[in-house]
Protein backbone atom coordinates (compact mmCIF):
# COMPACT_ATOMS: atom_id res chain seq x y z
CA UNK A 1 0.00 0.00 0.00
CA UNK A 2 2.81 2.41 0.96
CA UNK A 3 4.68 1.36 -2.17
CA UNK A 4 1.71 2.33 -4.39
CA UNK A 5 1.32 5.64 -2.60
CA UNK A 6 5.02 6.41 -3.11
CA UNK A 7 4.74 5.51 -6.83
CA UNK A 8 1.76 7.82 -7.18
CA UNK A 9 3.66 10.61 -5.48
CA UNK A 10 6.64 10.07 -7.78
CA UNK A 11 4.40 10.26 -10.86
CA UNK A 12 2.72 13.41 -9.54
CA UNK A 13 6.06 15.07 -8.83
CA UNK A 14 7.36 14.05 -12.27
CA UNK A 15 4.34 15.59 -14.04
CA UNK A 16 4.67 18.70 -11.88
CA UNK A 17 8.31 19.11 -12.82
CA UNK A 18 7.55 18.59 -16.52
CA UNK A 19 4.73 21.12 -16.37
CA UNK A 20 6.86 23.73 -14.63
CA UNK A 21 9.66 23.12 -17.10
CA UNK A 22 7.35 23.58 -20.09
CA UNK A 23 5.89 26.73 -18.58
CA UNK A 24 9.33 28.18 -18.02
CA UNK A 25 10.64 27.37 -21.51
CA UNK A 26 10.11 29.85 -24.37
CA UNK A 27 7.40 29.02 -26.87
CA UNK A 28 9.74 27.59 -29.48
CA UNK A 29 8.60 25.37 -32.33
CA UNK A 30 9.22 21.98 -30.63
CA UNK A 31 7.50 23.14 -27.45
CA UNK A 32 4.45 24.35 -29.35
CA UNK A 33 4.35 21.08 -31.26
CA UNK A 34 4.52 19.03 -28.05
CA UNK A 35 1.78 21.10 -26.41
CA UNK A 36 -0.44 20.84 -29.49
CA UNK A 37 0.00 17.06 -29.68
CA UNK A 38 -0.74 16.63 -25.98
CA UNK A 39 -3.82 18.85 -26.14
CA UNK A 40 -5.15 17.16 -29.27
CA UNK A 41 -4.61 13.63 -27.90
CA UNK A 42 -6.23 14.46 -24.55
CA UNK A 43 -9.08 16.54 -25.95
CA UNK A 44 -9.36 16.47 -29.77
CA UNK A 45 -12.81 18.06 -29.72
CA UNK A 46 -11.25 21.34 -28.64
CA UNK A 47 -10.07 21.78 -32.19
CA UNK A 48 -13.61 21.57 -33.57
CA UNK A 49 -14.70 24.84 -31.99
CA UNK A 50 -14.97 28.28 -33.51
CA UNK A 51 -11.42 29.12 -32.45
CA UNK A 52 -9.88 26.08 -34.10
CA UNK A 53 -8.08 28.16 -36.70
CA UNK A 54 -6.65 30.40 -33.98
CA UNK A 55 -5.29 27.32 -32.25
CA UNK A 56 -3.78 26.10 -35.51
CA UNK A 57 -1.99 29.40 -36.08
CA UNK A 58 0.68 28.69 -33.46
CA UNK A 59 1.32 25.08 -34.54
CA UNK A 60 4.11 24.09 -36.96
CA UNK A 61 2.89 23.47 -40.49
CA UNK A 62 3.55 19.71 -40.64
CA UNK A 63 1.76 19.04 -37.36
CA UNK A 64 -1.07 21.34 -38.42
CA UNK A 65 -1.49 19.39 -41.66
CA UNK A 66 -1.49 16.10 -39.74
CA UNK A 67 -4.20 17.24 -37.33
CA UNK A 68 -6.22 18.74 -40.18
CA UNK A 69 -6.01 15.47 -42.12
CA UNK A 70 -7.21 13.55 -39.07
CA UNK A 71 -10.15 15.91 -38.64
CA UNK A 72 -11.06 15.59 -42.32
CA UNK A 73 -10.85 11.81 -42.02
CA UNK A 74 -13.29 11.80 -39.09
CA UNK A 75 -15.65 14.11 -40.95
CA UNK A 76 -15.54 11.88 -44.04
CA UNK A 77 -16.26 8.81 -41.91
CA UNK A 78 -19.40 10.51 -40.59
CA UNK A 79 -20.46 11.38 -44.14
CA UNK A 80 -19.90 7.79 -45.26
CA UNK A 81 -22.18 6.61 -42.47
CA UNK A 82 -24.84 9.09 -43.57
CA UNK A 83 -24.46 8.03 -47.21
CA UNK A 84 -24.87 4.39 -46.23
CA UNK A 85 -28.11 5.25 -44.45
CA UNK A 86 -29.38 7.26 -47.45
CA UNK A 87 -28.46 4.41 -49.80
CA UNK A 88 -30.28 1.88 -47.62
CA UNK A 89 -33.33 4.13 -47.49
CA UNK A 90 -33.26 4.58 -51.28
CA UNK A 91 -33.05 0.81 -51.79
CA UNK A 92 -36.01 0.36 -49.47
CA UNK A 93 -38.04 2.93 -51.39
CA UNK A 94 -37.05 1.34 -54.71
CA UNK A 95 -38.20 -2.05 -53.49
CA UNK A 96 -41.48 -0.58 -52.26
CA UNK A 97 -42.04 1.19 -55.59
CA UNK A 98 -41.41 -2.04 -57.49
CA UNK A 99 -43.92 -3.84 -55.27
CA UNK A 100 -46.55 -1.14 -55.78
CA UNK A 101 -45.98 -1.08 -59.56
CA UNK A 102 -46.41 -4.84 -59.67
CA UNK A 103 -49.61 -4.60 -57.61
CA UNK A 104 -51.03 -1.91 -59.91
CA UNK A 105 -49.79 -3.53 -63.09
CA UNK A 106 -47.71 -0.51 -64.08
CA UNK A 107 -44.70 -0.69 -66.37
CA UNK A 108 -41.44 0.19 -64.67
CA UNK A 109 -39.48 3.11 -66.19
CA UNK A 110 -36.15 2.34 -67.80
CA UNK A 111 -33.10 3.26 -65.78
CA UNK A 112 -30.59 5.84 -66.93
CA UNK A 113 -26.95 6.42 -66.13
CA UNK A 114 -25.11 9.74 -66.41
CA UNK A 115 -22.05 10.02 -68.64
CA UNK A 116 -20.02 13.22 -68.91
CA UNK A 117 -18.43 14.04 -72.27
CA UNK A 118 -16.37 16.93 -73.64
CA UNK A 119 -17.28 19.00 -76.67
CA UNK A 120 -14.84 18.19 -79.47
CA UNK A 121 -16.06 20.16 -82.44
CA UNK A 122 -18.40 22.96 -83.47
CA UNK A 123 -19.06 23.50 -87.14
CA UNK A 124 -19.22 27.29 -87.81
CA UNK A 125 -21.84 26.65 -90.48
CA UNK A 126 -23.96 24.68 -87.99
CA UNK A 127 -23.23 26.71 -84.86
CA UNK A 128 -26.76 26.51 -83.47
CA UNK A 129 -27.52 23.08 -84.90
CA UNK A 130 -25.12 20.42 -83.64
CA UNK A 131 -21.92 19.64 -81.75
CA UNK A 132 -19.63 16.61 -81.57
CA UNK A 133 -18.71 15.04 -78.22
CA UNK A 134 -16.03 12.52 -77.23
CA UNK A 135 -18.36 9.66 -76.19
CA UNK A 136 -19.81 7.00 -78.46
CA UNK A 137 -21.13 3.47 -78.62
CA UNK A 138 -18.13 2.17 -76.66
CA UNK A 139 -19.39 4.14 -73.67
CA UNK A 140 -22.99 2.98 -74.15
CA UNK A 141 -24.29 6.07 -75.96
CA UNK A 142 -27.31 5.34 -78.15
CA UNK A 143 -29.53 7.33 -80.50
CA UNK A 144 -32.00 9.80 -78.98
CA UNK A 145 -30.21 9.79 -75.63
CA UNK A 146 -30.98 13.11 -73.91
CA UNK A 147 -28.08 15.53 -73.45
CA UNK A 148 -27.92 18.02 -70.58
CA UNK A 149 -25.58 20.87 -69.71
CA UNK A 150 -24.45 22.61 -66.53
CA UNK A 151 -25.67 26.18 -66.05
CA UNK A 152 -25.24 27.91 -62.72
CA UNK A 153 -24.87 24.67 -60.80
CA UNK A 154 -28.05 23.16 -62.29
CA UNK A 155 -28.75 20.88 -65.24
CA UNK A 156 -30.51 22.20 -68.33
CA UNK A 157 -31.68 20.45 -71.49
CA UNK A 158 -29.34 20.84 -74.48
CA UNK A 159 -30.37 18.35 -77.16
CA UNK A 160 -30.27 14.67 -78.09
CA UNK A 161 -27.94 12.21 -79.80
CA UNK A 162 -28.72 11.86 -83.51
CA UNK A 163 -25.57 10.15 -84.77
CA UNK A 164 -23.50 7.61 -82.88
CA UNK A 165 -20.00 6.50 -83.69
CA UNK A 166 -17.50 4.28 -81.89
CA UNK A 167 -15.84 6.96 -79.78
CA UNK A 168 -17.79 10.11 -80.70
CA UNK A 169 -21.39 11.20 -81.18
CA UNK A 170 -23.28 14.10 -82.75
CA UNK A 171 -25.68 16.08 -80.56
CA UNK A 172 -28.63 17.78 -82.25
CA UNK A 173 -29.11 21.01 -80.29
CA UNK A 174 -32.53 22.20 -79.20
CA UNK A 175 -31.94 25.35 -81.28
CA UNK A 176 -31.78 23.33 -84.54
CA UNK A 177 -34.69 23.78 -86.94
CA UNK A 178 -35.40 20.03 -86.85
CA UNK A 179 -35.53 19.93 -83.06
CA UNK A 180 -38.73 20.04 -80.99
CA UNK A 181 -39.37 19.38 -77.30
CA UNK A 182 -42.63 19.01 -75.41
CA UNK A 183 -42.45 21.64 -72.67
CA UNK A 184 -44.49 23.62 -70.20
CA UNK A 185 -44.27 27.20 -69.05
CA UNK A 186 -44.65 28.52 -65.50
CA UNK A 187 -44.29 31.99 -64.00
CA UNK A 188 -41.90 32.34 -61.00
CA UNK A 189 -44.00 35.23 -59.63
CA UNK A 190 -47.15 33.12 -59.81
CA UNK A 191 -45.36 30.23 -58.11
CA UNK A 192 -44.33 32.53 -55.23
CA UNK A 193 -47.82 33.97 -54.81
CA UNK A 194 -49.50 30.58 -54.91
CA UNK A 195 -47.50 29.37 -51.90
CA UNK A 196 -48.04 25.68 -51.27
CA UNK A 197 -50.55 25.35 -54.12
CA UNK A 198 -49.03 24.27 -57.46
CA UNK A 199 -48.71 27.25 -59.83
CA UNK A 200 -50.59 27.12 -63.14
CA UNK A 201 -48.56 25.81 -66.07
CA UNK A 202 -49.20 25.93 -69.81
CA UNK A 203 -48.14 23.17 -72.18
CA UNK A 204 -46.63 23.89 -75.56
CA UNK A 205 -44.08 22.73 -78.13
CA UNK A 206 -40.59 24.21 -78.07
CA UNK A 207 -39.03 24.37 -81.55
CA UNK A 208 -35.63 25.43 -82.80
CA UNK A 209 -35.17 28.18 -85.38
CA UNK A 210 -31.55 27.63 -86.39
CA UNK A 211 -30.45 30.63 -84.36
CA UNK A 212 -29.74 31.63 -80.77
CA UNK A 213 -33.37 31.70 -79.59
CA UNK A 214 -36.16 29.16 -79.71
CA UNK A 215 -39.88 29.49 -80.31
CA UNK A 216 -42.64 27.97 -78.20
CA UNK A 217 -45.89 27.35 -80.08
CA UNK A 218 -49.34 25.91 -79.35
CA UNK A 219 -49.82 27.78 -76.09
CA UNK A 220 -53.41 28.32 -75.08
CA UNK A 221 -54.77 31.72 -76.19
CA UNK A 222 -55.97 32.25 -72.62
CA UNK A 223 -52.56 31.59 -71.10
CA UNK A 224 -51.07 34.55 -69.20
CA UNK A 225 -47.46 34.65 -70.34
CA UNK A 226 -44.86 37.23 -69.28
CA UNK A 227 -41.22 37.90 -69.99
CA UNK A 228 -39.03 35.95 -67.62
CA UNK A 229 -41.38 32.99 -67.27
CA UNK A 230 -39.47 29.71 -67.05
CA UNK A 231 -39.81 26.81 -69.47
CA UNK A 232 -39.24 23.18 -68.45
CA UNK A 233 -39.41 19.83 -70.20
CA UNK A 234 -42.85 18.25 -70.01
CA UNK A 235 -43.60 14.84 -68.47
CA UNK A 236 -45.02 13.95 -71.90
CA UNK A 237 -41.62 14.41 -73.56
CA UNK A 238 -40.46 11.25 -75.32
CA UNK A 239 -36.78 12.13 -74.95
CA UNK A 240 -36.07 14.21 -71.85
CA UNK A 241 -36.84 13.52 -68.21
CA UNK A 242 -39.53 15.85 -66.83
CA UNK A 243 -38.97 19.23 -65.14
CA UNK A 244 -35.57 19.99 -66.68
CA UNK A 245 -34.99 23.69 -67.34
CA UNK A 246 -34.96 24.74 -71.01
CA UNK A 247 -34.91 28.53 -70.82
CA UNK A 248 -37.05 31.58 -70.13
CA UNK A 249 -39.44 33.76 -72.09
CA UNK A 250 -37.61 36.57 -73.88
CA UNK A 251 -40.48 37.98 -75.95
CA UNK A 252 -44.25 37.51 -76.09
CA UNK A 253 -45.66 37.79 -79.60
CA UNK A 254 -48.97 39.47 -80.28
CA UNK A 255 -51.84 37.01 -80.64
CA UNK A 256 -52.54 36.25 -84.28
CA UNK A 257 -56.32 36.27 -84.92
CA UNK A 258 -55.87 33.64 -87.64
CA UNK A 259 -54.21 31.14 -85.25
CA UNK A 260 -55.81 29.16 -82.46
CA UNK A 261 -52.71 29.46 -80.25
CA UNK A 262 -50.16 32.00 -79.13
CA UNK A 263 -46.37 31.88 -79.46
CA UNK A 264 -43.42 33.19 -77.46
CA UNK A 265 -39.69 33.44 -78.03
CA UNK A 266 -37.44 31.58 -75.59
CA UNK A 267 -33.92 32.40 -74.49
CA UNK A 268 -32.08 29.08 -73.89
CA UNK A 269 -30.82 28.50 -70.37
CA UNK A 270 -27.37 27.71 -71.82
CA UNK A 271 -26.07 28.96 -75.15
CA UNK A 272 -24.30 26.57 -77.50
CA UNK A 273 -21.19 28.77 -77.60
CA UNK A 274 -20.68 28.26 -73.85
CA UNK A 275 -20.78 24.47 -73.98
CA UNK A 276 -17.55 22.76 -72.91
CA UNK A 277 -18.86 19.50 -71.48
CA UNK A 278 -22.25 17.82 -71.46
CA UNK A 279 -24.03 15.06 -69.57
CA UNK A 280 -25.48 12.21 -71.64
CA UNK A 281 -28.25 10.14 -70.05
CA UNK A 282 -27.59 6.69 -71.45
CA UNK A 283 -29.57 3.54 -70.79
CA UNK A 284 -28.27 1.83 -67.64
CA UNK A 285 -27.77 -1.96 -67.75
CA UNK A 286 -30.59 -3.72 -65.88
CA UNK A 287 -29.80 -4.85 -62.35
CA UNK A 288 -30.66 -8.29 -61.00
CA UNK A 289 -33.73 -6.87 -59.28
CA UNK A 290 -34.81 -5.18 -62.50
CA UNK A 291 -34.39 -8.41 -64.49
CA UNK A 292 -36.41 -10.35 -61.92
CA UNK A 293 -39.10 -7.67 -62.06
CA UNK A 294 -39.32 -7.81 -65.86
CA UNK A 295 -39.46 -11.61 -65.79
CA UNK A 296 -42.24 -11.51 -63.21
CA UNK A 297 -44.20 -8.96 -65.24
CA UNK A 298 -43.84 -11.06 -68.39
CA UNK A 299 -44.99 -14.19 -66.53
CA UNK A 300 -48.01 -12.37 -65.13
CA UNK A 301 -48.90 -11.09 -68.61
CA UNK A 302 -48.63 -14.58 -70.09
CA UNK A 303 -50.80 -15.98 -67.31
CA UNK A 304 -53.42 -13.30 -67.99
CA UNK A 305 -53.42 -14.12 -71.71
CA UNK A 306 -53.93 -17.82 -70.95
CA UNK A 307 -56.88 -17.05 -68.69
CA UNK A 308 -58.44 -14.77 -71.29
CA UNK A 309 -58.07 -17.37 -74.05
CA UNK A 310 -61.26 -19.46 -74.69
Amino acid sequence: MHREARAANYVFVSFLIISLTLLSLPLAGPVRAFKACATYLLNPFAYYGDKGFERFASIPSRLRELISADMDNRSMQERVKQDQWIRAEAESLRTENARLRAALGLKAPGGRAALWAHVLERDPLRWYRSITVDAGSEQGVSLNSPVLGNAGGGLVAIGRITEGRTKTAVVLLATDELSSVAAYLVSPATATESGSAPPPSFEGLLQGQGKARLRMNYLSPDAEVHKGDLVFTSPTSATFPPDVLLGKVAEVFALDPFLAFQSVEIQPALEASRLKEVMILKQAPPTAARVAEMVGAASAEDAGDEEAAP
